[in-house]
């Protein structure tokens, strides 16, 4: 992730005992061997659990084919990786990255402003600013080259996991919202065009999906999902069918734009229905750069949003022809259909996402 919180629900009266408690925290960290080791096990547990599940690897090697291990968001978690980490590593992360002049502090609740800020300034007196906060530049993300489908053997597998997809933009593009109408259309609700088709229609799967990955980087497009072995070549005819098809290919009705804004409407409120929710969506305004008044004119954006700006954006960020497939399952019963398709090349790579040697 790209960032980090300590975060608390308290009664009103015992803010300020808890808060004394995460001050500690922050400036007498222990992290203490014995909870490291417990959780690096844990985490060696869950690795190896992932390795049998078809989607579990179909999301590791997807953005390590996207954007390569040169940039971060292609860096998978390994043994090795878990296994390198030292103590030392781990205070020195949290002296540079847990400071003041790094952090916000949000607070809701039935609270008075002027208290509470007194009450903050005065508990985490202590925690020092530290020194000057690092800065980190995204590496260059190139398209695909060429669509190409990466084919991972799962031996036996009763589906298929498919991810397909291209980097896309971050949080703060300008076509954020058009984007969220398209992708809410394309593959973002149950009623939704890929859902529609290869579900419902089709019965190939029990629900397939798409989404935006927005960070403060170029964060992936994906559309996928779980589909039953044998129809894993007919479905990827489908998901390209809906991918051309919301580029223009077949034209968008105003139910359809309709429909989908409403969608995107109707959820707002679910960002202000507890306090928790209240403060993800105040500390989001401030983490990822947006205006100060962006929740009182969500709504209006969305309905701003044409049918001509769906295909705009599909046009400009879901490139048909630089598609990266991922697709876990069993190569022999998928590998032959998925070449007769004609859609792309065949390349077969491991469950960590390296070439396999051809024999």
């Amino acid at each position: 992730g790209e960032t980090g919180a300590v975060s608390f629900v308290a009664t009103t009266d015992k803010v300020e005992r808890v808060l004394q408690i995460v001050e500690d925290m922050l400036v007498n960290p222990a992290f203490p061997v014995e909870a490291i080791e417990r959780y690096r096990a844990r985490r060696l547990v869950a690795l190896t659990q992932a390795k049998d599940r078809a989607s579990a690897i179909a999301g590791r090697v997807f953005p390590k084919v996207l954007y390569t291990d040169a940039h971060p968001y292609g860096r998978a978690v390994t043994e090795q990786s878990v296994n390198a980490i030292k103590r030392d590593d781990i205070v020195s992360f949290a002296k540079s990255y847990f400071t003041p002049g790094h952090a916000i502090i949000s607070v809701v609740g039935d609270v008075e402003p002027n208290a509470v800020k007194e009450m903050v300034e005065r508990v985490l007196a202590p925690w020092s600013a530290g020194g000057s906060v690092p800065t980190f530049d995204y590496p260059a993300v190139t398209q695909p080259k060429a669509t190409t489908i990466y084919l991972i053997d799962k031996p036996g597998a009763a589906q298929s996991s498919v991810a397909i997809g291209l980097p896309g933009p971050p949080r703060n593009t300008s076509d954020y919202f058009a984007l969220e109408v398209l992708n809410t259309m394309l593959g973002g609700m149950f009623q939704s065009r890929l859902n529609a088709n290869i579900r419902e229609q089709k019965g190939y799967s029990y629900g397939v999906g798409s989404g935006f990955s927005y960070g403060k980087g170029p964060g992936p497009f994906e559309a996928g999902g779980e589909i039953v072995t044998a129809k894993s070549d007919s479905a990827l005819i489908e998901f390209m069918k809906e991918l051309r098809g919301i580029r223009g290919a077949r034209p968008i009705t105003d139910d359809e734009l309709k429909t989908a804004e409403d969608n995107i409407v109707q959820g707002l409120p679910q960002n202000f229905s507890s306090v928790r929710a209240v403060n993800s969506s105040i500390s989001a305004i401030y983490l990822e750069d947006l205006p100060q008044d962006y929740f009182q004119h969500f709504a209006q954006s969305v309905r701003a949003v044409t049918k001509d700006d769906v295909v705009r954006v599909a046009n400009k960020y879901i490139d048909v022809d630089h598609l990266a497939i991922v697709i876990v399952g069993d190569r022999k019963t998928i590998e032959q259909p998925l070449k007769a398709t004609g859609i792309a090349p065949v390349v077969l790579l491991d469950i960590n996402g390296d070439p396999v040697p051809v024999p």
